[in-house]
């Protein structure tokens, strides 16, 4: 393909990389005399991947700021159909950079991340939110700055979706949970994106995971994100408290966009580092110098708290600490020594707990000739030839708690018989004094006085204040009580009922529920989502892709399990043009994708 001419201007040069719906090439514009990125849409695809094309060159046209990254041209050639000419960043993507400068400082995390909420601060005040923000969709030129590129599934707040109803574009792992669940999105759901790349920046990882794309959709959906600074000690805590916020689950909780985000960056790097656009500046410089003395900053900090927690005697904290001190240096026999070394305290404290137990042995000693007298606390002391004292018995309280009265066993009759103790352990009896006592086998039945039953029970109902994740409709013995998160609380008769939890897309979820007069019960339901199946069927030998990630070769020898919402699929041959085909796939439901070479 090099040298291949595309529109009678834009001569290609060398592939730049590959993805789903396009490929990009470095390619001349005969024109301007200028190196260019040219992004050639796929062979095969239908009118609505076109029209992502036309609306990505139309969206970043609007926005120009020098951290997005700059659209020239939109066209189409007669061969390779419509294609997007935009500038060309001499640099690496952010997951390369992050790659090669791990661990990465959580100062330098901090900077990429402010010019990252720059950039979307000036597509989210044109009402723009990307939808796609990811590692491999930021590029970082040599020298800086940071770009943010690729709007192909990016939409306006005001306006439909370009995807058919229910389907979700985008990278799970950086979804925010509203996208998963409904597929709505806003330019908090960007937030989270940012909030989800500086925690895999500056930890390795990103902050959820699972066996599976619909493990790590249920995990976003229903678990708080961990706390950075309790995967990574020694990030500066006003960051850590920021990540936490951009991952918050429910979007109001999240700074609201770009712009909130950007000032809130800005405020973290003042503080950790100094003037973010200095130190911006500083990094592009020399981004592994900058690198390695941040690092070395940071490892002097965490040796030093960690030397000071040992000298506290705090032991598991310190290892903890200086743990992560050699994540940054692993070679640092400093950090060994102090990982070997006991509290300075330590046999001081060994010594005074044996003393202790010794004590603790002689008082023992001495409290075993007591045993069987009375505890101070029950009896006043009295000299040994007193009379015995007898100990007031205390009287019941005239009125007996609602549960009392539920748990108390029927009052007793002549035909009754002596019971063991309930399951619920033994159950302490006390006389009460305005009864007169009678000896046993003084009197018949009758002379027994019965215990009055209890005059009320109540029955106020109680409340179920209840929550899903994902939403669902839920029923009380058969009948639906609304969805949620509509539905926050009900109100339930005393007594037993039965609950059950339907969403279409998820496995339903059934429960018994036992409901006390007043009693308030807290229910939090997390649905499994059903997965869809797709049937493939492609050309012997072929290598078959889902998104971009391999799933073997075909004949592929069952159907595959994926989330619902829109997936491409790709069957690659040597020597061929690859074959695509776009899905809209159904939870609970199988689809079949047929790949075929056009003749």
């Amino acid at each position: 393909m090099t040298g291949e001419l595309l529109a009678g201007r834009y001569q290609l040069e060398q592939e730049l990389g590959r993805g789903g719906m396009a490929t990009v090439f470095l390619a001349m514009d005969l024109r301007l005399a200028r190196r260019v990125a040219v992004k050639v849409m796929h062979p095969g695809g239908d009118g609505q991947r076109a029209e992502r094309f036309r609306r990505e060159a139309e969206l970043v046209a609007s926005l120009k700021h020098p951290n997005v990254l700059e659209i020239h041209d939109f066209g189409e050639d007669v061969a390779r159909g419509p294609f997007l000419v935009c500038e060309w960043v001499q640099g690496e993507s952010l997951r390369e950079w992050a790659q090669r400068l791990a661990p990465v400082p959580p100062e330098v995390a901090a900077v990429l991340a402010w010019e990252l909420a720059r950039a979307l601060g000036e597509a989210h005040g044109r009402g723009v939110v990307h939808r796609d923000v990811k590692p491999e969709n930021v590029l970082v030129a040599r020298g800086g700055p940071l770009k943010l590129a690729d709007f192909g599934i990016a939409a306006l707040e005001d306006q439909e979706r370009l995807t058919s109803t229910g389907a979700v574009t985008g990278s799970l792992a950086y979804m925010a949970p509203e996208r998963i669940d409904t597929g709505a999105f806003s330019p908090a759901s960007d937030v989270y994106a940012v909030g989800v790349i500086l925690f895999e920046l500056c930890a390795g990882t990103t902050p959820h995971g699972g066996k599976g794309s619909a493990h790590l959709a249920v995990s976003v959906m229903t678990k708080d994100a961990p706390r950075l600074a309790e995967r990574v000690p020694g990030t500066p805590e006003p960051l850590s408290a920021l990540v936490a916020r951009c991952l918050a689950r429910d979007a109001r909780d999240r700074p609201a966009n770009g712009q909130e985000l950007a000032a809130l960056l800005e405020d973290v790097v003042s503080r950790s580092a100094g003037p973010p656009s200095e130190e911006s500046r500083a990094f592009f410089q020399d981004p592994l110098g900058y690198s390695a003395r941040r690092r070395e900053i940071r490892f002097q900090l965490l040796l030093n708290e960690g030397r000071a927690l040992l000298a506290k005697g705090q032991g598991a904290r310190a290892a903890q600490v200086l743990n992560g001190a050699l994540a940054l240096r692993p070679d640092a026999p400093e950090v060994m020594a102090l990982l070997r070394q006991r509290p300075r305290s330590g046999r001081s404290k060994v010594f005074g707990m044996g003393a202790a137990l010794v004590g603790l042995g002689a008082l023992g000693w001495g409290m075993s000739q007591w045993r069987g007298r009375p505890q101070p606390e029950q009896v006043q002391a009295v000299p040994v030839q007193a009379a015995p004292v007898q100990v007031p018995v205390p009287t019941l309280p005239e009125t007996v708690p609602t549960e009392a009265v539920q748990e108390a066993p029927p009052p007793p009759t002549s035909q009754s018989k002596a019971k063991g103790p309930s399951r619920r352990g033994p159950v302490e009896t006390r006389p009460d004094p305005s009864v007169p006592v009678r000896p046993a086998g003084s009197g018949s039945s009758q002379d027994i006085i019965p215990q009055a039953p209890p005059a009320h029970v109540s029955t106020e109902p109680g409340t179920l204040k209840v929550s899903t994740r994902p939403w669902a409709e839920v029923f009380v013995d058969g009948t639906s009580r609304g969805y949620t998160p509509r539905v926050r609380e009900l109100s339930l008769s005393p007594g037993t009922h039965r609950l059950r939890y339907v969403n279409p897309l998820c496995d339903t979820v059934e429960e018994v529920l036992q409901v006390s007069p007043g009693e308030t019960v807290t229910r939090e339901v997390t649905l499994l989502v059903t997965k869809a199946e797709i049937s493939i069927v492609a050309p012997a030998g072929a290598l078959v892709e889902i998104d971009g990630v391999e799933v073997g070769v075909a004949p592929l020898p069952g159907a595959v399990n994926v989330m619902k919402g829109v997936h491409v699929i790709s069957a690659r041959v040597p020597g061929r043009v690859p074959l695509q085909h776009e899905v809209n796939a159904v939870a609970g439901k199988r689809i079949q994708a047929v790949l075929k070479e056009t003749r």
